[in-house]
């Protein structure tokens, strides 16, 4: 517990590049309060088509193309609720959701049956090491991919087995070029993914989707706003 009330107070004070990637000022989504009741969230384009994030309260937008599906992490004051909407120009999902102090919320939105659905995971950030990189892989695949698992592709490693759907597993690995495949109970699905040299001290993660044909695997920086 002290662990992560450290963690949290790097980055809800000064935000800085311990343990997350961050970027230069941009115009906030969501009003922010003192430092103690700060979270964090951000939103994934979990379909085939580009979708908009429209933020509750100030009506500022985030394109989230299906090339660049995921946001920055948000700063947001936990007292209060967190609203919005993902909208595509024909079908559109409103958000609501509550944060508490510390925690790092990911919004996920999905198509199906011609509706957007939403899956919402949150987690506390305590595995900072400054000389490994930290990678999660969120199973979003529902039915799909009941139990997700990554590959290390031309070496006989497996990063993470038997992620359930709707969760996340996160692990501390060694900053090296790394490409991957996911695996669906076991057995190897799609194409390898390839994530390029990861970086000591930052964060990563990688989301398993559903898609038409089979569940896909895309990977995003756990980058802040400012």
């Amino acid at each position: 517990m002290k662990l992560i009330k450290i963690y949290t107070s790097i980055f809800a004070v000064a935000a800085t590049s311990v343990g997350f990637i961050t970027h230069a000022a941009e115009i906030p989504l969501y009003p922010t309060g003192p430092s103690q009741d700060s979270a964090f969230v951000r939103f994934i384009n979990g379909t085939d088509t580009n979708l908009t994030l429209t933020a509750g309260g100030s009506k500022a937008k985030v394109a989230l193309d299906v090339n660049q599906p995921a946001s920055k992490y948000y700063p947001v004051n936990t007292k209060g609720g967190i609203t919005g909407e993902f909208s595509n120009g024909k079908m559109s999902s409103p958000i609501s959701l509550n944060v508490k102090p510390s925690e790092f919320a990911t919004i996920v939105a999905f198509a199906t049956g011609g509706n957007l659905k939403q899956v919402i995971i949150k987690e506390q950030p305590d595995d900072f090491n400054a000389l490994k990189s930290s990678l999660a892989l969120y199973n979003l695949s529902s039915a799909g991919c009941a139990s997700a698992g990554l590959l290390v592709i031309d070496r006989a490693i497996s990063l993470f087995e038997k992620v359930q759907s709707g969760t996340l597993q996160r692990r501390l690995i060694n900053p090296i070029n790394l490409s991957v495949q996911l695996t669906c109970n076991a057995k190897p699905i799609g194409k390898a993914l390839d994530l390029g040299l990861l970086q000591a001290g930052q964060r990563y993660s990688i989301f398993a989707v559903p898609t038409a044909d089979s569940p896909r695997i895309f990977f995003a920086s756990d980058t802040i706003a400012r």
